[in-house]
């Protein structure tokens, strides 16, 4: 198969790119290894776990494959060699690993499922991953080519996750049908994410003594907005979609879709909360105006208006979202002004400004991947406004990352590719049980606005995991004969 073939030469190429680029910045003072930790020998234990039980029952990878994208810890890469991502001056410089945890386990999968091949495949069902994974290539070879330093060369080494995380998806496309029983492993492992994350996040914002819920794996803003796609997911979800079984369709489902929205209310990210009420307001017009009964559609309508209703109601009674209000009614009068309130959307437009100049100076192959924080300063991060600090930051606009960091041609691409593209399929046919996993990115297009969400290896691991589900639509329609794996 001619997309296994090449996706196969490319990612060994990556991996050789990253261990050659390591070992030469050994000396390095960007060079890191944080080592040992009591939270990171118990993330290597639980994978451990993970490990034993997906080689001896090869279903639960798909139980496993969403927590381990998602939600599990990411201090489990603090054993693994990394590269710092800014300057070793700057205020709490952090690092990233050249190899992650989520590499490991996607490796380990592709070897498990080596005989789930499809009998008689359709060479053009892949014909767009083919063209993407060519793409991808060129930008690869033509990036080095044109890196100055070694040390640009190891942060490309670090941030090139997105490229091998899509290409061993690619991978995994090839080789699997994912029938009921496994997309229903793929749906607990995504409840079982949002079940972790909560009870992570809480044991993480008690002992840092925050004030709102935040992550220690995914942090504040991304891990609310990834949540409200994954609540909106769960809330939508049909019982006949793969079979649910009625324990977990009324219970853990309903369970899950609480914990989600607590999550939202807790963490107060108010671009996330927009989100999954604007994202409600599409799925019901999309799924309702055909509805050829009146009283069906006129009880959806009412049945989800007094749903969505009480959930705003709630989240009014905190002021974080009422203030929200007072922001919007500040932009359209044109009076808006730098308060406590207001000053993450100035410090969001300077930043904005940061990767509006990467992209003019470097409209063809951007900056590279994993070069924005390290290169924010060669753009006027310092001179645009006074907010800024010398810390870890990043571009905090989805659209702005991928065009900063790939160039205009190919971070279009990407961006059509990650969210664009599934989002369409979604609203093209939201019946369908696959192409309904779409409804998640297309929650994040809207939040993607102020975040650089799928900038977060875990998100990005997770949009290429929709990729995986969606692509199945078109197996299933083209491909109908299946070996018996």
């Amino acid at each position: 198969m001619l997309l296994y073939g090449f996706s196969s030469i490319f990612i060994s190429l990556l991996y050789l790119f990253n261990i050659v680029c390591m070992f030469f910045s050994l000396n390095s003072p960007m060079f890191s290894y944080p080592g040992f930790s009591f939270l990171g020998a118990l993330s290597i234990l639980l994978f451990s776990i993970i490990i034993i039980l997906i080689t001896f029952k090869i279903d639960l990878f798909f139980f496993f494959l969403p927590f381990v994208t998602l939600a599990f810890p990411n201090v489990i890469n603090d054993f693994l060699p990394s590269f710092l991502l800014g300057p070793p001056s700057e205020y709490r410089v952090a690092s990233f690993s050249y190899i992650t945890h989520i590499d490991l386990y996607l490796i380990y999968g592709i070897y498990l499922n080596k005989n789930r091949s499809l009998r008689s495949p359709n060479y053009q069902n892949f014909k767009f991953l083919i063209l993407f994974t060519l793409l991808l290539a060129i930008y690869f070879i033509l990036t080095v080519l044109s890196s100055k330093s070694i040390e640009s060369l190891s942060l490309f080494a670090t941030g090139n996750y997105q490229l091998r995380y899509a290409i061993l998806f690619f991978l995994l496309i090839g080789h699997l049908h994912l029938n009921d029983c496994k997309m229903r492993l793929i749906i607990y492992g995504l409840s079982l994410s949002i079940i972790f994350l909560f009870f992570e996040s809480a044991v993480f914002t008690i002992s840092t003594g925050r004030s709102t819920l935040g992550s220690g794996t995914l942090a504040a803003n991304v891990y609310a907005n990834i949540t409200a796609a994954l609540t909106m997911f769960f809330i939508f979800l049909k019982r006949d979609s793969f079979r649910l079984p009625k324990l977990f369709y009324r219970y853990i489902r309903v369970v899950t879709i609480a914990i989600g929205f607590l999550i939202l209310v807790l963490n107060g990210t108010r671009i996330a909360m927009f989100s999954f009420f604007l994202i409600s307001i599409v799925y019901y017009l999309r799924t309702s105006l055909k509805t050829r009964s009146f009283l069906k559609f006129f009880g959806k309508m009412v049945s989800y208006f007094l749903f969505f209703s009480f959930l705003l109601l709630i989240a009014m009674q905190f002021e974080r979202f009422r203030g929200a209000l007072t922001i919007l009614i500040d932009i359209l009068n044109s009076n808006i002004k730098l308060n406590e309130s207001t000053a993450s959307l100035f410090a969001r437009m300077h930043l904005f400004k940061v990767s509006i100049n990467m992209i003019n100076e470097n409209w063809l192959l951007g900056i590279g991947p994993g070069r924005w924080n390290f290169f924010k300063y060669d753009y006027d991060y310092q001179n645009i406004g006074t907010l800024l600090v010398d810390t870890l930051m990043d571009p905090h606009n989805d659209y702005l990352s991928y065009l900063s960091q790939y160039g205009l041609f190919i971070g279009s691409f990407m961006i059509f590719f990650v969210l664009i593209r599934p989002s369409l399929q979604f609203l093209k046919k939201p019946e369908d049980s696959f192409l309904y996993f779409g409804l998640i990115p297309l929650t994040l297009l809207i939040s993607g606005l102020t975040n650089s969400n799928t900038l977060k290896h875990q998100i990005f691991a997770t949009m290429m995991l929709v990729v995986l589900i969606m692509y199945q639509e078109v197996i299933k329609k083209n491909e109908p004969i299946y070996s018996n794996n």
